[in-house]
């Protein structure tokens, strides 16, 4: 009488399912790994955002103190800036000791990523002037590059020097005309996409009434 080895069939079903379970837990550990390793380039890609933008607003921060003592400088007896401004802000020349000074009067500008643009307008205080249109960039003259006046060194690890602006606002008190200053700053981190504006509003105390 034949006898089948039912034992022998029953151990190769055993071994054929083993090797399903294998496999199917070798694809879900592929996958967490891909999805880990996904994870940690994104994390690690945010993280170097965040420092290099991080890196351009203490670039900024710093072109706006560049800014104040570029201001403070054009006081002093001798200076060869000057600090009331032109209507037309100067030109493109590195000889121009107005450029990026603009007496604009407090009129306010709309701004792209490297820009600003002053529209045309009368002036409210009767400072016989009405500016054209004006477009200034920020990432070529007449805006002034960090250190081009005060000659403070370069900043490092930066894709270019931070540039900044100077807007002379003058406005009519009971006492006279006050003059202040609105500094904007466009800086860049070393990524060239990063950027950072910052804007104030200062008066040195020198800054005559």
């Amino acid at each position: 009488m034949k006898r089948t080895p039912l034992v022998f069939l029953s151990s190769a079903r055993e071994a054929g399912a083993v090797l399903v379970t294998g496999l199917i837990f070798l694809a879900v550990l592929t996958i967490l790994g891909v999805t880990s390793a996904r994870m940690s380039s994104l994390e690690e890609r945010m993280t170097g955002n965040m420092r290099d933008r991080a890196v351009a607003m203490q670039a900024a921060e710093l072109a706006l103190r560049d800014a104040e003592q570029d201001i403070n400088l054009s006081y002093l007896p001798g200076a060869s800036r000057d600090a009331s401004g032109t209507v037309s802000c100067g030109t493109a020349t590195p000889a121009t000791t107005d450029d990026g000074i603009c007496d604009m009067s407090g009129t306010m500008p709309s701004y792209t990523i490297t820009t600003i643009t002053w529209p045309q307008f009368n002036d409210v205080n009767n400072l016989s002037q009405t500016p054209p249109p004006l477009d200034m960039s920020l990432d070529a003259l007449p805006s002034i590059k960090y250190g081009a006046v005060t000659l403070a060194p370069p900043i490092s690890g930066l894709s270019a020097q931070p540039r900044y602006i100077v807007e002379v606002i003058k406005k009519l008190v009971l006492t006279g005309t006050v003059t202040f200053y609105r500094i904007t700053v466009r800086a860049q981190g070393a990524n060239s996409s990063t950027v950072v504006w910052l804007q104030e509003v200062f008066r040195p105390e020198t800054a005559p009434n």
